[in-house]
């Protein structure tokens, strides 16, 4: 598999993640704001929990295969942190947002500032698969926006 098919998976799963962390930002915030009940918020956030979990880990594993080995230990934490917090749930709790413990204060900013983490790394790693992919498509490392060769 070439860099670019990787570059193209890995800014697609980088795009999905960044609607997904998004999504989550915005429905925390209308929790905030008391718009949306805790119970209706549980239930959207953990919905999409899994597919995270899953998108994150396709993520670094297909960076793991593909021998980018700065990138995945850049992009290993953040799988990792996902995976803990999945093998950590309280057993008896609906998913990773409980609906009774949500609403807290000091729960509720810690979601936000987690999920402000995950859109900086996801917005990061987004624009760096567009400058990696353009920079093996032209194979010009030194500066992939200028072509060595004109065309005409």
């Amino acid at each position: 598999m070439g860099l670019e098919y990787l570059y193209m998976i890995c800014i697609l799963l980088s795009s999905c993640l960044l609607f997904l962390t998004v999504y989550l930002m915005i429905t925390l915030s209308d929790l905030e704001s008391d718009y949306i009940n805790s119970r209706d918020c549980a239930e959207k956030l953990n919905f999409w929990t899994m597919p995270r979990l899953i998108m994150q880990v396709t993520h670094s594993s297909l960076l793991l295969v593909g021998y980018q080995w700065m990138v995945f230990l850049i992009s290993f934490p953040f799988s990792t942190y996902l995976m803990y917090r999945r093998v950590k749930q309280r057993p008896g709790h609906s998913g990773l947002y409980d609906p009774t413990e949500i609403h807290n204060r000091e729960t509720l900013r810690y979601h936000l500032q987690e999920s402000l983490v995950f859109m900086g790394y996801h917005l990061f790693s987004f624009f760096f698969y567009m400058y990696m992919i353009v920079s093996s498509l032209t194979g010009n490392t030194e500066n992939p926006a200028v072509s060595k060769e004109v065309p005409w």
